[in-house]
């Protein structure tokens, strides 16, 4: 037994209150860069697990924002995250959460968000039967740069 007192099981509700409103400050905000993209993974996910709540907040920031490197980086890691490895058995994508994650992507529909179902297959060790038809499906409809597309 070590000494180390365990890290709690659940947010309080002034965690969750901090977590909702750097999500929403975010997502309002007009300035999108590196450093605010550094102050979110800060505020927000040091190290955490994420909801389902705050990953349909990611997606719909996703819908929202122009174009920025650095947070289409941490979209897809996050997401990637919280669909592989915050549950066991880690590393699978189950039939409940690739459904979700389809629905997401296609009201998307932007390079980060394909790019997060190329990032699923490559790093799952097992996904539904039907989830790389569905990948190359999306890609074949073209809203995917083509060296994505090809990876899929």
């Amino acid at each position: 037994m070590t000494d180390r007192a365990a890290a709690p099981a659940f947010r309080t509700p002034e965690e969750l209150d901090q977590r909702r409103v750097a999500l929403l400050a975010f997502g309002k905000s007009k300035n999108m860069d590196a450093q605010a993209v550094r102050r979110l993974r800060f505020e927000l996910f040091r190290g955490d697990a994420i909801s389902r709540d705050e990953a349909d907040a990611l997606f719909e920031i996703e819908r929202t924002r122009p174009e920025c490197l650095e947070w289409s980086e941490f979209f897809v890691d996050t997401i990637l995250d919280y669909l592989l490895w915050q549950q066991r058995p880690s590393g699978m994508l189950n039939e409940p959460k690739a459904e979700w994650l389809m629905g997401q992507v296609d009201r998307t529909q932007t390079l980060a968000s394909f790019a997060l179902l190329v990032a699923v297959l490559e790093e799952a060790h097992r996904t539904p039967g039907w989830y790389l038809a569905a990948v190359r499906g999306r890609a074949a409809k073209g809203w995917a740069a083509p060296e994505i597309a090809r990876a899929a």
